[in-house]
């Protein structure tokens, strides 16, 4: 299964795909095990909620094994050659500063470390449309890579194992499931505590007969939709 799709063409012209050559078949990572499964955790901190204006200021992302401890885990800041748009209260919020940022690495740079530990495993992820939404317009601006992983939304499984009207927000879903809350709005916290709500998530769906990654995205997706 080619996990990004499209190609990154080199200097000549040529096309030169970024999936590796021999990924595991699509029905075999769907219908793997949750504690089988290799995942990657993810998130980002942004100026704003807008994929196409806003800029990425921070991404980190975790690699575990079913419910494990991460085995491997990169937090990064990201430069921008103009950060005056960026509001104050987003520096407040987030603990980032100005200094901090124009420290950074590049935003190429950034994302294809990422994208290198996210190869072959299932994307995990608080209101992952967020994440999906500015790494796939940057992957497509720098690479011309669409990307297509197989994503589980912590946040639209909270909703449905709690029969929420609405996906709750990473605060209330700590709250719910018991998992400590400190350094919220940022990254690596981020990421730290979206990990725990997942192996907590896992046994819930377990309890319910939900075995597989097909088994948790059908059902609460379906939930989620009413």
């Amino acid at each position: 299964m080619k996990w990004f799709r499209g190609a990154n063409r080199g200097e000549d012209g040529s096309e030169r795909s970024l999936a590796p050559t021999a990924a595991p078949s699509t029905a075999r990572i769907w219908e793997s095990p949750l504690r089988d499964v290799d995942y990657f955790v993810i998130d980002i901190e942004t100026s704003g909620f807008s994929a196409q204006t806003d800029l990425i200021l921070s991404l980190a992302a975790g690699c575990m094994k079913g419910a494990d401890e991460f085995s491997d885990f990169i937090y990064q800041f990201v430069r921008h050659p103009d950060i005056s748009v960026v509001p104050a209260k987003i520096w407040d919020l987030t603990g980032l500063s100005p200094e901090v940022v124009e420290g950074g690495k590049d935003l190429r740079e950034v994302l294809q470390a990422a994208l290198s530990l996210a190869l072959n495993r299932v994307w995990i992820a608080h209101h992952a449309r967020h994440e999906l939404s500015f790494l796939g317009r940057h992957a497509r601006q720098l690479w011309r890579l669409r990307l297509r992983p197989i994503v589980i939304d912590t946040a639209v499984v909270a909703q449905a194992l709690g029969r929420l009207p609405r996906t709750p927000t990473l605060d209330e879903t700590c709250v719910w499931l018991d998992v400590p809350i400190h350094g919220r709005h940022r990254a690596d916290e981020d990421v730290r505590m979206t990990a725990e709500v997942w192996r907590r998530e896992i046994v819930l769906c377990e309890k319910l007969g939900l075995r597989t990654v097909s088994d948790v995205i059908d059902w609460a997706s379906a939930r989620a939709m009413g």
